[in-house]
């Protein structure tokens, strides 16, 4: 499973500064490479190019903290140990706070340091206009994203762009205008869209095209739409208006490319071709029913997905930096070493409607490619030690039974724990298993811009037949009938059941929750958590929306970089 960006990636040893820490302060080294001794040539400029994707693969970003942090807070997942479900066990001083703001100040200082140089030395040897122009294309994309994540979760972070690179690290940061992050996002993605080529070879895999980059620009004006115009009394201004319009512009120029669709069930649509058809957009391997086979990564519905290979570089616990794979299996998938911190909540099944649902069903086959339920095969291959039953007790750590979530007698569900089954089927077991999973995230799919796109039109008011349509179309995909209305519920249900356990449940609540018309009471969504019948009173509005700053960047800035509200 060779991905030649991130093996690339792996590599380089840049000597680049990533955060504020002292911890990279450090005396020169006359014979290590420096930002000012490195970019001498193309080469130079290809290898540096290729680091900027690395720190998304970090345990920070997609190699871990995505899934173990924002999976468990969400209402659709239980945590074996009640801290995370009840957004205790996090704080200032938390690891999972540090290792997150280091990997993306480390994108961000390396998308930074590779704009300006890049615009600074003009006559490079081998460096032609067009691979400036495709280099430069990148850079800027990857900066918006790591832009995006930092201001949607850290609130207020430091903010700095290529030409406002720290000097010097031991001057105190202060805390960055959200503004500042929105407007260079746009700016970014935008410049990505225009001009990236919207595809590249197989060695190029994992690589932003414009379709990535406009799928992603869209997200980024939804998301700033309640993140910044709604949370500051804003919402319905000209300049709303004009983000929403541009999300949904770019958003319906993406679906209408034709470079992506949704994977389909394929005749005779047996019971596994509807399933291996959605399990295809998280699986590691291609999954064959019969006569067909349905192409996992990189596939038609891809839009952009982090790469990952089960080599390993180094020895240490460093995903996408020592390892060329990720850690999620090792924490979350149910092979019997894997620490099975996650089990989905029961109320999740209960979600998938059972009304309309294709023959061979008795509700949304979605169902069906998200859960595992107990006797179900965790392997297609014969040969696998895990081409047998899931079991609970064995495959998960009974935590809804334990709760009372799912009862000892009389149970009203299939199966005694449900089991995530998105990116654990089929189960990674090679090489050094759990560990270093080879599993791609997929970061944006195309089921996801075809809703995001529906959503838009119902914020503007516009198109929203076309809005419609592409919920719709989801629906489709798995025979489901469509809805009538385009409404607030058909979107949030559908976001719920569509892309549950993919890690967007929480910022999609959160974000919603700035909009009292959307209905979103986080407390009451939280408050089956831990038994039954909760009152989720550890959620705290105008705290819990947003990580708090590392306690770390907090004392080195002297008190200059002012912690987040509640925290």
């Amino acid at each position: 499973m060779y991905k030649s960006i991130f093996r690339t990636t792996l590599v380089i040893l840049l000597s680049f500064a990533v955060s504020c820490s002292d911890d990279f302060l450090e005396l020169d080294n006359k014979n290590a490479l420096t930002d000012g001794s490195f970019y001498q040539t193309q080469e130079d400029f290809w290898m540096a190019l290729n680091s900027l994707y690395g720190p998304l693969a970090h345990g920070g970003v997609f190699g871990l903290q995505m899934q173990f942090v924002f999976g468990s807070f969400e209402d659709r997942i239980l945590f074996e140990t009640p801290g995370m479900d009840q957004l205790t066990a996090i704080n200032a001083s938390s690891n999972q706070v540090s290792t997150i703001y280091r990997d993306l100040y480390m994108g961000l200082y390396r998308t930074n340091m590779f704009i300006k140089m890049i615009n600074e030395r003009q006559n490079v040897e081998g460096l032609s206009q067009s691979m400036r122009n495709l280099y430069l294309a990148q850079a800027r994309a990857l900066r918006g994203a790591y832009l995006f994540y930092l201001v949607t979760i850290f609130n207020e972070p430091p903010f700095y762009d290529d030409k406002t690179i720290p000097e010097d690290f031991n001057i105190p940061m202060t805390n960055g205008n959200p503004q500042n992050f929105w407007d260079l996002i746009k700016e970014d993605l935008l410049f990505g869209y225009e001009n990236l080529p919207e595809q590249y070879g197989p060695s190029d895999a994992g690589r932003l095209t414009s379709g990535a980059a406009g799928a992603f620009l869209g997200k980024a004006m939804l998301f700033k739409h309640f993140y910044y115009y709604v949370r500051n009394g804003n919402k319905g201004s000209a300049e709303d208006l004009a983000d929403l319009r541009l999300a949904m512009q770019t958003l319906r120029e993406v679906i209408q490319s034709g470079n992506y669709s949704l994977v389909k069930p394929q005749d005779p649509k047996s019971r596994n071709d509807y399933i291996y058809a959605l399990l295809s957009n998280s699986s590691y391997v291609d999954l064959p029913v019969g006569d067909n086979l349905y192409i996992a990564e990189n596939n038609q519905e891809s839009v952009w997905e982090v790469q990952y290979t089960d080599e390993r570089m180094q020895s240490g616990w460093l995903p996408g930096w020592q390892w060329s794979g990720a850690m999620n299996a090792g924490w979350f998938s149910p092979h019997t070493s894997s620490f099975r911190n996650h089990e989905a909540h029961p109320d999740l099944w209960l979600a998938f409607e059972t009304e309309g649902a294709p023959d061979g069903f008795d509700r949304d086959p979605r169902a069906y490619a998200t859960l595992y339920l107990d006797g179900e095969r965790m392997d297609f291959r014969e040969d696998s030690p895990y081409y047998r039953n899931y079991l609970s007790g064995v495959n998960n750590k009974l935590i809804a039974r334990s709760r009372g979530l799912i009862p000892r007698t009389d149970n009203p569900f299939p199966t005694n724990g449900f089991g995530l089954k998105k990116y654990y089927f089929p189960v990674f077991y090679e090489s050094s298993a759990p560990l270093n999973d080879p599993i791609n995230r997929r970061v944006i799919r195309f089921a996801d811009v075809l809703l995001m796109y529906a959503e838009v039109t119902h914020l503007l008011g516009e198109n929203t037949t076309e809005g419609l349509q592409a919920l719709n179309r989801v629906r489709g995909r798995v025979d489901m009938p469509s809805v009538a209305a385009l409404t607030k519920e058909a979107i949030i249900h559908e976001r719920d059941v569509e892309l549950a356990l993919e890690s967007h449940r929480w910022f999609d609540l959160i974000r919603w929750s700035f909009d009292p018309e959307w209905g979103i009471d986080m407390r009451q969504i939280l408050s089956r958590q831990l038994a039954p019948e909760g009152d989720g009173g550890f959620y705290v509005k105008g705290k819990h929306e947003f990580l708090p700053l590392p306690i770390q960047e907090i004392n080195l800035s002297e008190g200059n970089l002012k912690q987040n509200p509640g925290w």
